[in-house]
């Protein structure tokens, strides 16, 4: 996300349409107008900073491993690879063959 893919991130919402904002690799995005959000279907927007979590970072670990232990919440590994291989899991990351996260194995 960032400059370069803005504008066809909002087109491709649906009406009330939400729009997480986690990086700028493309560029900042420049000021717009916020009309736009309206006329585009009442879009929501929101950039992310993990920074302002950190805080709160102690109530939220006891609460997320409950949920792994309970089963109520999985994470999904779309492969695995031996630690020898990091950079071909890299390069499949990159190329989006990989849905899910990449496990790296010692």
């Amino acid at each position: 996300m960032g400059r370069d893919t803005f504008e066809a991130s909002l087109d491709s919402l649906a009406p009330r349409g939400y729009l997480e904002i986690f990086g700028q690799a493309s560029g900042f995005i420049p000021p717009f107008d916020l009309m736009l959000l309206q006329e585009k279907g009442s879009l929501y927007i929101n950039r992310f900073s993990g920074l302002y979590f950190m805080k709160e970072w102690h109530s939220y670990l006891p609460k997320f491993l409950d949920w792994i232990r309970e089963g109520r919440l999985s994470v999904k590994v779309g492969r695995t690879y031996p630690l020898a291989d990091a950079a071909k899991a890299h390069i499949a990351f990159e190329q989006r063959q990989v849905t899910g996260r990449v496990l790296l194995i010692p």
